[in-house]
């Protein structure tokens, strides 16, 4: 399997991008680390494709998001609304003998 590890070079701090073939993960990271290299990630790439391991899950509510955008904005219009009612009455409403 072919895999893409990712991490910094020991002596420099330089970021390194380094593919191997190697029979597991832990493996590519051991090549990895006795090339000089402090590994931060390694990526399975066989078949040139990034497992799926590595792809970002998706939200359990809301999919993309909008869902908890609009919720947002809904909430925000009615703290608007409740802060102008509150003004309007106190400034419009006098109450008598005050």
């Amino acid at each position: 399997m072919k895999f893409r590890v990712i991490g910094a070079n020991r002596e420099t701090g330089a970021r390194m991008t380094l593919e191997f073939d190697a029979e597991s993960k832990a493996a590519a990271e051991r090549k990895a680390t006795q090339s000089g290299m402090s590994v931060n990630r390694v990526e399975d790439v066989t078949d040139g494709y990034v497992a799926h391991a590595m792809e970002p899950s998706p939200r359990r509510r809301g999919g993309d998001g909008s869902f908890g955008l609009l919720l947002r904005f809904v909430i925000l219009v009615g703290i608007l609304f409740a802060g102008f009612w509150w003004f309007y009455w106190r400034t419009h409403h006098h109450l008598p003998g005050m």
